[in-house]
């Protein structure tokens, strides 16, 4: 690693010498360095930068630095986490590969980290973070979709953001449900369950109780009833409408292509 200089930010001395992720949050245009615990979960209004480290050959460390961009996060804010990336990847030799990551379009490379997924949730450094004592639980609707990859996206808690081709999971204070729509792969339902683990695990100490609803069965057991009344009661649902800021699923990889010219 290179030398760092006097003005070196405070929050990224002695940065890049262990293998792993390291995150820092951008509050009032300073980057503030994340525990553990809060990795993984990225607020809509807040922008962030993400450090991966790996080893190399020879015992080099190799460097991935990715500054995430909320949807709702303030040009300011993005624009500091963009600087604050250049000044990291500067205290790093200059060896790092820079990416840039947009809410709901993010990388592969960028979600291998986070394992089984990130938590996409809504509000800020204002309003998102609060500390324990403050902090209430709040129910939450999630649609998850990818097969290899899960990409998960908080939508509206709302009859309306349910469809009959994606997967939902709703995490209540006492119950996690998954809705498996009609037209969703199997696929998708394994990995929400893999989610689901994972929510139940970190956010309701292992000990919540899940359901799994089948679109269009009524079944009393499967927990559905429950269900619908968080809903309003059962209605029919409509089909999925495909949004600007839809997150794409399964990609092709890009191709470069050289063209020569004769003059």
């Amino acid at each position: 690693m290179a030398n760092s200089s006097k003005n070196l930010d405070p929050a990224f001395q002695g940065v890049g010498q262990r293998l792993g992720t390291e995150i820092w949050r951008i509050e009032n245009f300073q980057p503030v360095s994340l525990p553990k615990s809060d990795h993984g979960k990225f607020y809509s209004g807040d922008s962030y930068i993400v450090l991966q480290t790996t080893a190399g050959k020879g015992g080099a460390h190799l460097y991935d630095i990715h500054f995430w961009i909320g949807k709702d996060t303030s040009q300011d804010e993005a624009g500091t986490a963009a600087i604050k990336t250049v000044e990291l990847d500067a205290v790093l030799g200059g060896r790092a590969v820079q990416h840039r990551e947009l809410q709901g379009h993010e990388s592969d490379k960028f979600l291998s980290y986070f394992r089984p997924c990130i938590i996409p949730l809504e509000g800020g450094v204002v309003s998102g973070f609060k500390t324990p004592e403050e902090e209430t639980f709040e129910t939450r609707l999630y649609v998850c979709r990818g097969k290899r990859v899960v990409r998960l996206k908080q939508v509206p808690f709302a009859r309306t953001s349910l469809n009959h081709d994606d997967v939902f999971i709703l995490d209540t204070e006492k119950k996690i449900y998954q809705f498996n729509g009609a037209n969703s792969n199997i696929q998708e339902r394994a990995k929400a369950l893999e989610v689901i683990q994972f929510l139940k695990d970190k956010y309701h100490e292992g000990t919540c109780d899940v359901a799994i609803i089948d679109d269009g069965r009524l079944a009393a057991e499967s927990g559905s009833g429950e269900f619908w009344v968080l809903f309003g009661g059962f209605a029919p649902i409509g089909k999925r409408v495909v949004g600007d800021d839809d997150v794409t699923l399964e990609t092709t990889p890009g191709k470069l292509y050289r063209y020569f010219f004769r003059t």
